[in-house]
């Protein structure tokens, strides 16, 4: 259920941020066409909103000539161009799903919800179709490795890794920062670390997408942080004396005003800055497999072939390594914040 709430909230961030403007606008110019002005109206609005908007309904086309559709075919762009529809490829964010060969995968785009007379558009997209995936990927692993455990009182094989990882969270992870209220939190700090894992290490796997590589979904993940220190610390401070835990004890009334205002946007800054450093390192990670992917491919030679692939394979390997460093990161920060919040003695 936890894996679930995290996936609603950070869904409930992710998709109203990520939508797509240029094809919103031109299927709402068909859709006010053809109800007030007939056929030959939605006709000119169509044409009004692909030339305002650039990309319209000429995306797939662009595609497949360049892009996908064609096998990365070069005929009709650049040797720069081509390397940098590789790139955008590996980064972007679409409402389509298009990995060649196979065949483009168009999402839908009519999960429009209506409160209190706004709109808000939960239509999925790439990225949180694969963030759906590993979800599903986490819940099974977990869900197998929990099985085995109770089969036996020994832990074997994969059961053993799996709980060799939850000790180390809540030896190394939980109990340092957060105490004797390290089992009270250990459900959401063991959900951040397989979760972030998994979708990490989707990212790797040929036609996969990393989630954590969109600025919104580690917003929503930063929030559910910030969610816990205000609330935790609440509950183990109370409402006064959470906030008036937040400047010291024994200074001057005026520098306490300043030291409450600093410690607000001390609240605020911490999970920026989670969202921020998971975002930044596995975007960046993600454009240099892609710039050494796309070296080959751009250049239109072979030459450059094995060094390419010599450094895709040592970059990919090394970004193994950094799918669980930063997960461990993400995880560790989310302990010392909360447990700054909860134990504010401290």
């Amino acid at each position: 259920m936890l894996f679930a709430a995290i996936a609603v909230v950070v869904l409930s961030v992710s998709l109203p941020a990520q939508q797509h403007q240029g094809q919103q606008g031109s299927q709402q110019a068909v859709q006010q066409g053809s109800s007030t002005h007939g056929g030959d109206a939605a006709s000119h609005d169509v044409e009004a909103a692909g030339s305002g908007h650039g990309e319209g309904e000429n995306a797939e086309g662009e595609h497949a000539e360049g892009g996908h559709g064609n096998g990365h075919s070069t005929d009709n762009l650049t040797p720069t161009e081509e390397m940098m529809r590789i790139l955008e490829h590996k980064v972007e964010n679409t409402t389509y799903i298009h990995e060649y060969p196979f065949p483009q995968i168009n999402l839908p785009q009519n999960w429009i919800i209506n409160i209190a007379g706004f709109q808000l558009n939960m239509s999925p997209n790439r990225h949180i179709v694969y963030m759906w995936l590993s979800m599903l990927i986490t819940i099974m692993l977990t869900w197998l490795a929990a099985r085995q455990n109770r089969r036996g009182i020994v832990p074997r094989g994969y059961g053993n890794m799996i709980e060799s990882v939850v000790v180390f969270v809540r030896d190394e992870i939980a109990a340092p920062f957060l105490g004797h209220d390290a089992k009270r939190y250990m459900s959401l700090l063991l959900s951040f670390f397989f979760f972030i894992t998994v979708m990490n290490l989707v990212g790797l796997v040929p036609f996969g997408a990393a989630s954590t590589g969109n600025i919104n979904i580690t917003a929503g993940l930063a929030l559910i942080t910030f969610a816990f220190m205000i609330f935790g610390g609440i509950r183990a401070n109370g409402i006064i004396g959470f906030w008036k835990g937040l400047v010291p004890h024994g200074i001057p009334f005026a520098i306490g005003i300043l030291m409450f205002v600093i410690e607000i946007l001390g609240l605020v800054i911490k999970p920026f800055a989670l969202a921020i450093r998971l975002f930044a390192n596995m975007l960046s990670g993600a454009l240099v497999i892609g710039a050494f992917y796309a070296l080959i491919f751009g250049m239109d030679t072979l030459v450059v072939a094995p060094m390419s692939i010599a450094f895709l394979l040592f970059m990919s390997l090394l970004k193994i390594f950094i799918s669980f460093l930063q997960a461990y990161i993400f995880t560790m920060l989310s302990s010392f914040f909360i447990g700054m919040s909860v134990h504010q003695e401290h």
